[in-house]
């Protein structure tokens, strides 16, 4: 027997000590306190909203352009001949008005064109005269033949006199005036050169107001009141338009118009063009403060659009999804709508319908939306009045 306890003791001293242990442990366990076990509540997630008000809103469309003449023509020659002078402000950038002559082709030959064809219609009326006189003398059906020399004689009064009419013509075209208010683009004419009939001698615009097309798309012609006008005449739009560029460093507006829209969908991009105008673009008449609005000046243009009334425009953060947006309940609970969205922009959207006013509007972004999230609302009215300062 002692050596079976021998064999077996190495292992049996281990077991005993566990099991004692665990038996002081059931001891302890069962003479100590109940520990109760209380569930945590429910942590509410601190979100931003807004309250979301009827309102009348005045869209706007925001499009850009490169500016232009109304007018724009290449100045050429109707005569040939030695130029014989050409106006000071017949330069690059240069200005002019209606009737300037901006150059004056040597009008000797012309001159004496014109002496020429004075002379031959003094020939011709004298000639006409004459049959006249011989027709009126000869007995009444002896000269048949005196009626056909009188017209013949008329005919060659009316050849002279057209000669002479191309002559005096020929002769005031030698002075080339400014078919209107502008400024010179580039010359391509020096004094003394020689120029032939129907040569370019300068590209000139016109001044009296700048011209801009618009590209606009298909979606934002919803947003202008009656884009085609009415009637026959085009439809004067007058719709006013807010241009914006940077000219020496500094910010420039000028105010302008929509005059009218093109006949056509533009083939290659699909976009309609809008034209419009800004009076005055270089403040000859003093008629604005701005810097001008030089030729090909690249600007921004913001359309006046249509009022729409019964519009909540929202911060651009409560969107979710293109339509969706969160809202608050009376239970302080997030839940998801779908909403009508009239349009957005950088700063806003602008919801049509779906919404009730007052109901509060989540601005806050959300990583994991439940619904029915217990939330922790917080008003805000800075949102709101940061949008209508920024006028979007």
């Amino acid at each position: 027997m002692a050596i079976s306890l021998g064999r077996y003791k190495n292992w049996l001293l281990p077991v005993i000590v566990v099991g004692g242990a665990y038996a002081v442990a059931l001891v302890i366990r069962a003479g100590g306190p109940e520990v109760e076990i209380i569930a945590p509540e429910p942590q509410a997630t601190v979100v931003r909203v807004v309250s979301a008000q009827p309102e009348t809103v005045q869209l706007t469309v925001e499009s850009q352009g490169e500016a232009g003449a109304e007018h724009s023509i290449d100045l050429t020659s109707e005569l040939a001949g030695k130029v014989l002078k050409v106006s000071p402000g017949f330069v690059s950038g240069g200005y002019f008005t209606t009737g300037d002559v901006l150059v004056q082709i040597d009008p000797t030959d012309y001159r004496l064109a014109k002496i020429r064809a004075a002379a031959a219609v003094a020939e011709a009326e004298e000639e006409l005269s004459i049959e006249k006189s011989e027709a009126r003398l000869a007995a009444e059906g002896l000269f048949p033949m005196m009626e056909a020399k009188v017209a013949s004689a008329e005919a060659r009064v009316q050849s002279a006199r057209a000669e002479l009419a191309q002559a005096e013509a020929d002769l005031e075209r030698t002075l080339i005036r400014a078919p209107f208010d502008g400024r010179v683009l580039f010359t391509q004419v020096d004094p003394g050169q020689y120029i032939s009939k129907g040569a370019s001698m300068a590209r000139i615009f016109s001044t009296g107001r700048a011209e801009i097309r618009l590209p606009l798309t298909d979606q934002q012609l919803q947003f202008l009141d009656n884009p085609f006008g009415t009637g026959r005449d085009g439809g004067r739009l007058n719709t006013p338009v807010t241009f914006r560029a940077a000219v020496g460093g500094r910010p420039a507006e000028w105010q302008g118009y929509l005059d009218r829209m093109d006949g056509a969908v533009d083939d290659d991009n699909r976009v309609w063009y809008a034209v419009a105008y800004v009076d005055d673009p270089y403040n000859i008449e003093g008629s604005h403060a701005a810097a001008p609005l030089v030729v090909g000046l690249f600007v921004e243009a913001e359309i006046t659009g249509r009022r729409i009334a019964d519009v909540y425009r929202l911060p651009r953060s409560a969107l979710r999804n293109e339509n969706q947006i969160l809202v608050v309940d009376a239970d302080n609970r997030l839940r998801q709508r779908q909403v009508d969205v009239l349009r957005t922009d950088f700063a806003a959207v602008y919801v049509a319908g779906g919404i009730t006013p007052g109901e509060r509007i989540c601005v806050s972004p959300i990583d994991t939306f439940v619904d029915g999230l217990l939330v922790e609302a917080i008003e805000t009215t800075g949102a709101l009045a940061a949008l209508t300062e920024t006028g979007s």
